[in-house]
């Protein structure tokens, strides 16, 4: 009764980091920017972003410990192993590199003479890029790590 108690919270937990993650990037932020100036708007969504990188860190961890309890050995453990570290490495970079260059990158936005900001605001662009892009592959590689351990069949790609 308690395996099957604690598989009931691991799912739980699982699809309310998941969904915050998806709620962030599709409703969140959109709105952000339609309600809020642009600067004050990048402002929140940032650090609403960076909030998110520490709890997927966590929540990564967690999905590979629980995946751990799985045999090391079998093709399919492996697989959710490699998912869960992707999530974490993700987020590692987010937050040791990602968010920090972004950061300062506003603030020099603020303060850089009228002639430098275009340049600072390209490079932003490119930034942000990058961002949604790790986004991305933390949401997907999340999404089949909880589809492969809730027992839905895993693309052969992944086995």
């Amino acid at each position: 009764m308690l395996a099957r108690g604690s598989k009931g919270f691991e799912l739980l937990m699982w699809a309310v980091w998941l969904g915050s993650l998806w709620f962030m990037a599709i409703l969140v932020a959109p709105a952000l920017f339609k309600w809020l100036p642009r600067p004050e708007a990048g402002l929140v969504a940032g650090r609403l972003f960076y909030m998110l990188s520490w709890y997927s860190l966590l929540l990564g961890s967690l999905m590979l410990l629980f995946s751990m309890g799985l045999a090391f050995f079998q093709r399919s453990g492996r697989a959710l192993h490699v998912l869960a570290l992707v999530v974490i490495c993700v987020c590692a970079v987010e937050l040791l590199w990602l968010h920090p260059q972004m950061q300062d990158m506003r603030a020099l936005m603020s303060t850089a003479p009228a002639d430098q900001v275009e340049q600072i605001r390209s490079n932003f662009g490119k930034m942000h890029a990058v961002s949604s892009v790790m986004y991305s592959i933390k949401m997907i590689a999340g999404l089949l790590w909880g589809l492969g351990r809730y027992t839905v069949k895993m693309p052969s790609a992944f086995r």
